[in-house]
This record gives structure tokens, C-alpha cells and sequence, in this order.
């Protein structure tokens, strides 16, 4: 064919720059849409931003930043089930490389080590006639504290 015979111009590119028969120009298509994962659902869920009111100030900060932070209110007001809660997650994190900050404080009642280290020993006959509180505590607590974590 010769140039004369074909006319190029609007809606008529030239033949050569034209699409080849039994060539695709995109082999691979369009990649199907990604199904999202449950994970991923729950981990955009509690990294989204939410706004708070603490101290009379309206703060924003993710919402698991705010579950872990009733947490800890909850488990400083004594409450056992959610201070496992925390112990678990800590246990996690370092499993799994997220071991978040590396310093935490425990506060004991005056006298509790002293007492503790006289039960190891022996030296302490009736542990329940001390005079100390006894409060009940979980067995994942236990578990935590005694080094014996596995999920």
C-alpha cells in the first residue's frame, strides 16, 4: 500500500504507528482489586485519628493509643483483668519486634519485697498472718511476671 491510497489525518494515524493485529499493548490488564484482609480492616480502624477531651483540652491521637490508655487508668485503679490486658500486649510487642517503651514502674505497698523475700526463704511461717492485703490475681499475671509467657 502507498501513501496516496490511505489518507492520514483526524481519527487516521499513520499505519505504522497504528495497533498491530495479534499484538496486545497491555498484556498483563488491569490488576484485579486487592480483598482486604481482616488485619488490615482492624488496623486502619484503630489508626484512624479520633479527638479526645483531657484536662479540658480537646487532644486528637489514634484510637488504640486511647484503648491502651483506658487500660492503664483502669489497671492503676487495681483492676487485675486489665492489667494482664497490658502484660499480654507487652508480651506481644516483644515477640513480635514492637516492645514500645522499655521502662515500667511498679508500685508496691511498703514492706511487700521485705515480705516476698522472707517467704523465699522460709523465714516467714503463716504468709497469710502478716497482715497484708492479699488481692487476687490472674493466672496470665502470673505467668507474665513469672517469666513463663506463651500464647
Amino acid at each position: 500500500m502507498r501513501m496516496v491510497d490511505y489518507e492520514i489525518g483526524y481519527g487516521k494515524p499513520p499505519r505504522h504507528s497504528q495497533f498491530k493485529k495479534g499484538v496486545c499493548a497491555n498484556p498483563c490488564g488491569r490488576p484485579r482489586r486487592r480483598e482486604s484482609q481482616i488485619g488490615d480492616v482492624v488496623r486502619s480502624f484503630l489508626s484512624a485519628e479520633t479527638e479526645y477531651r483531657e484536662k479540658g483540652r480537646t487532644r486528637k491521637t489514634s484510637r488504640l493509643e486511647l484503648v491502651i490508655k483506658r487500660h492503664v487508668t483502669a489497671a492503676l485503679n487495681g483492676d487485675v483483668g486489665s492489667a494482664a490486658i497490658l502484660l499480654k500486649m507487652r508480651a506481644h510487642g516483644m515477640k513480635f519486634g514492637d516492645t514500645g517503651p522499655l521502662i515500667i514502674t511498679l508500685v508496691n505497698p511498703p514492706g511487700l519485697v521485705a515480705r516476698r523475700r522472707a517467704e523465699e526463704e522460709g523465714r516467714l511461717a503463716d504468709p497469710s498472718r502478716d497482715g497484708f492485703p492479699r488481692k487476687a490475681q490472674s493466672s496470665a499475671v502470673d505467668r507474665v511476671l513469672s517469666g513463663r509467657v506463651s500464647d
